[in-house]
């Protein structure tokens, strides 16, 4: 059934009342009522995010929070009908508004986007691996990796130190935010670079330990592979012991 463009036209401005608080007249209304659908559609937006963002909400001033709040349900437009899903559209808010510039707190976007990383690889659909076997050669075959994982880029890091500290260790970081297989809890990985290169080609690209070493020894110093050979060999233990990494693929031979 089609609305008629008077009820369509009363459906948008009680909307806009809603969203945004600004004075409007409506027919057949109580103020007072109107007021109480107002604060109960606010009340739930900051609800959630409170609960997405626990961390965000503790180093923001109540001042702050209200402000994002206030702005996020007044001129965003959602574009998914999921409320559990709002916390990234917030999150994307509030990175393309500058806030953290605003607030001075310029790590305020990537420690919205460690706490969602958290939720998304929580509620993310179960990725099943390939069949594969517990024995084999780490360097030579291929290894199956976890699929249930998300691996993200941060200028402040958040995920070591308490936020404002952070400010003081600006760079580029690598944290792996994964499901693990025994107990569905999240965990966090901080990758160096190095690592995070081997984790892709590995994840991303199939490739062995010795075709990414083979790689990398064509254009770094002859010195430096049996350092990095070393250093790789630890990770590729630690990703196996953390259940990232969770066997070796089987070569099928027609």
């Amino acid at each position: 059934m089609l609305y008629s463009k008077e009820t369509y036209k009363l459906q948008q401005e009680f909307t806009r009342w809603c969203r945004t608080g600004e004075e409007i007249h409506l027919e057949n209304t109580r103020p007072e009522g109107l007021k109480q659908y107002r604060r109960l559609l606010r009340n739930n937006i900051n609800n959630t995010m409170k609960q997405a963002f626990p961390i965000a909400v503790s180093i923001l001033s109540e001042k702050e929070w209200a402000t994002l709040i206030d702005d996020f349900f007044a001129g965003h437009d959602a574009q998914t009908f999921q409320v559990w899903k709002l916390p990234f559209e917030f999150y994307q808010f509030v990175s393309k508004q500058s806030y953290g510039i605003t607030f001075k707190k310029p790590y305020l976007s990537d420690l919205l986007h460690f706490e969602w990383i958290e939720i998304d690889v929580h509620t993310m659909p179960d990725q099943i691996p390939e069949p594969f076997k517990k024995k084999g050669d780490p360097k030579k075959d291929r290894i199956e990796v976890n699929k249930e994982y998300r691996l993200i880029k941060l200028n402040f890091p958040v995920h070591l130190y308490a936020a404002e500290e952070s400010k003081n260790h600006t760079g580029n970081y690598f944290l792996l935010a994964y499901r693990h297989p025994d107990n569905f809890e999240v965990r966090f990985v901080d990758l160096p670079a190095l690592h995070t290169l081997f984790f892709e080609k590995i994840a991303q690209e199939g490739k062995s330990v010795n075709d990414i070493l083979k790689e990398i020894g064509e254009a770094s110093s002859p010195e430096l592979m049996p350092e990095i050979e070393k250093n790789i060999s630890k990770f590729v233990e630690t990703m196996f012991d953390q259940k990232i990494f969770l066997g070796y693929q089987h070569i099928y031979k027609n």
